[in-house]
């Protein structure tokens, strides 16, 4: 099943994401992201959070939609992206793709990428996705079509990674070891129409990038 956790982050063109939300099973909201979906005329299947971020006009429309409003205090452990998340993972989710989760606050920004490791330890794939990038997160390999003015950049999440390849691209790799904080594989480009890359341990950060 997969699943959009859509935040209250920048999405500076939410229509060029239109499809993509369309096509999901199911829709979550961390809190403000609903006012994202709003300008979409998208209706999400469930909001949850301590709801500090959305305008009780906007909620009231959307609880006559039968939209199911999970409550969270405003003092919590967890930020309502994980709320988000958890919720997400708890109904079945195989794939779940992140919106809405980078912006001007670095705190949430690196809070939500390593997010994503907690994600992918449970053996659900993710992805987070904004106006200027794409972020994957692997365990054993993913194939990316190529994009115009895109680059493509390993980094390792884990202490380590292991077994790392790379086909269809300037800079192939072949069973190589990077460890986390090695700048390697950053900026590589594409040279054929589709990248592959694949790794035996580890988990590994996929971007493609453009300015």
């Amino acid at each position: 099943m997969k699943i959009i956790v859509m935040a209250g982050g920048s999405v500076l063109n939410p229509h060029a994401f239109k499809s993509m939300i369309s096509r999901a099973d199911r829709v979550v909201c961390a809190d403000g992201g609903a006012a994202h979906l709003a300008a979409l005329d998208i209706v999400p299947h469930v909001v949850m959070g301590d709801l500090d971020s959305i305008d009780l006009s906007h909620q009231r429309n959307l609880e006559d939609a039968g939209v199911e409003f999970i409550r969270h205090p405003v003092d919590k452990d967890y930020t309502d992206t994980e709320l988000a998340a958890r919720w997400a993972v708890e109904n079945g989710a195989s794939h779940i793709t992140f919106m809405g989760t980078t912006g001007t606050r670095m705190d949430h920004t690196l809070a939500n990428v390593f997010l994503m490791e907690k994600i992918a330890a449970m053996g659900v794939a993710c992805s987070m996705v904004d106006a200027h990038n794409e972020i994957h997160l692997i365990r054993d390999e993913i194939s990316l079509e190529k994009r115009p003015d895109t680059y493509l950049s390993i980094i390792p999440i884990s202490e380590k990674v292991t077994g790392i390849t790379l086909t269809g691209l300037a800079f192939p790799l072949t069973n190589a070891t990077l460890h986390r904080g090695d700048s390697t594989g950053i900026s590589n480009r594409f040279k054929a129409s589709r990248a592959t890359i694949r790794i035996k341990t580890g988990i590994l950060m996929v971007t493609l990038s453009n300015d």
